[in-house]
């Protein structure tokens, strides 16, 4: 009688279960990663594979959520100031904090003041990140504003526009507002957005809580944010000109902190973040 031979159980080799379109995501970060510079969709999708329709969903989703920025002339995407930020709370030696999360915490160092981080995404005001206090949460600054046309973050990014822009922006925006007394009339914030593009900043003081905001020099690739400072002791009032003066001189520092893409300068920086790749790689395949 033959004996049977024993089946002994093997395991296949299969790559763990994911979720496709997430997978894809980080897939389309990790590619403007590597190519430095603005991508249409058609770019995307032919360079990794992706069908275009979903690539296109995905890369305007990441508009919507403020990781992406849309230039509708040129058709192509380019990431925003929030990606780098997501990353940087990790600390050296893995993650070098950019000229403008530097600059917000001297700010908040030297007013011990709260300070955020904002920046327009289409007609919406966005978040990004905020250096905090003992008196005020990161949840205590991103609720002090909500608005572009009603409060001084919102108008100082709004500064930013040429006045094309922002007759356009104050037009889709009064369109939406749910009660007509939000309505804004447009030549009254267009005189409001003058003065504060002479002032170079904007301050207010409404509901207990005050807020001097200023916006970052734009240059090419890099987009322009607003440094809020927050406060609801009373102090930023008092202390204003002081206050003026500090952020005026941090945020001027930011002149040349970004090199120009394509220069040296700029390739050497792209390969200083570079060099955190192998580490965390080695990182997650422990953890792994």
């Amino acid at each position: 009688m033959d004996v049977a031979t024993p089946r002994v159980a093997t395991r296949k080799h299969r790559m763990p279960e994911v979720v496709k379109s997430a997978v894809r995501v980080l897939e389309i970060l990790e590619y403007f990663d590597r190519r430095r510079g603005a991508a249409t969709v058609g770019d995307v999708a032919n360079d990794l594979g992706y069908p275009q329709s979903s690539t296109s969903a995905l890369m305007r989703s990441l508009v919507a959520v403020g990781y992406l920025s849309y230039d509708a002339h040129e058709r192509a995407f380019l990431p925003t100031h929030r990606l780098p930020l997501l990353g940087c709370w990790l600390g050296e030696p893995f993650f070098q904090e950019g000229p403008v999360l530097t600059v917000a915490r001297e700010i908040a160092d030297r007013t011990n003041f709260a300070v955020g981080i904002a920046r327009r995404n289409a007609n919406k005001l966005q978040w990004m990140t905020a250096c905090t206090t003992t008196d005020m949460s990161v949840d205590d600054v991103f609720a002090s504003a909500t608005s572009l046309l009603h409060s001084a973050v919102g108008l100082s990014l709004m500064a930013s526009l040429d006045d094309r822009q922002v007759r356009a922006l104050i037009h889709r925006l009064n369109a939406e507002v749910a009660d007509l007394a939000d309505v804004v009339p447009p030549a009254e914030l267009i005189a409001r957005i003058a003065d504060i593009r002479r002032d170079r900043h904007v301050f207010s003081d409404e509901g207990g809580t005050a807020m001097l905001a200023m916006t970052t020099p734009s240059s090419d690739g890099v987009e322009s944010v607003s440094i809020a400072i927050v406060d609801r002791s009373g102090l930023l009032a008092e202390h204003l000109t002081e206050t003026i003066s500090i952020a005026r001189d941090c945020i001027a520092r930011l002149n040349g902190a970004y090199p120009p893409p394509g220069t040296l300068a700029f390739r050497n920086q792209a390969n200083r973040h570079r060099a955190v790749l192998p580490v965390l790689h080695q990182l997650q395949a422990v953890a792994g």
